[in-house]
């Protein structure tokens, strides 16, 4: 008898928004030359105990997530959440996050925004046994000062 396993995603529609602090930094928000936007995945990694043993972030391209974003207020913030994530035992959460500067009327970096696209979900097969989670998506924005 051959048994075969199965991957599976489910989607929830849990707002992760008030759980997850995710901001731009202050260095990013005040330059009057970026013009960029970013589509980016994070994805929790719960172990069978209940506790976040990974935290993975999508590709980006051209300009460094980590330029733009506190990545580490980010990971604190979910390592944090303990009772949430303890609800996904052995399981990854990935939760789609786009942000922007709501004054630029031209993203002038579209055609990376676009590659990055095709790398907001993990790929799944690298999460063996486990069962991905998709939440609903993030949407991050600032307004910067026009004189």
């Amino acid at each position: 008898m051959v048994l075969l396993t199965t991957q599976f995603c489910l989607a929830q529609t849990v707002d992760v928004t008030k759980l997850i602090e995710i901001t731009f930094k202050n260095s990013y928000v005040n330059n009057p030359y970026m013009k960029k936007a970013f589509i980016f995945s994070v994805s929790v990694s719960v172990n069978n105990l209940g506790k976040v043993d990974s935290i993975y972030f999508s590709k980006t391209e051209d300009v460094e997530l980590k330029d733009a974003m506190d990545l580490y207020r980010i990971r604190k913030s979910v390592n944090e959440e303990k009772v949430f994530f303890s609800h996904y035992k052995n399981c990854v959460i990935t939760i789609p996050i786009m942000a922007l500067n709501l004054n630029d009327q031209y993203i002038s970096n579209q055609q990376s925004l676009l590659r990055e696209w095709e790398t907001l979900f993990p790929n799944v097969n690298k999460f063996k046994n486990r069962c991905v989670i998709l939440c609903k998506p993030i949407s991050i924005w600032f307004v910067t000062d026009v004189d």
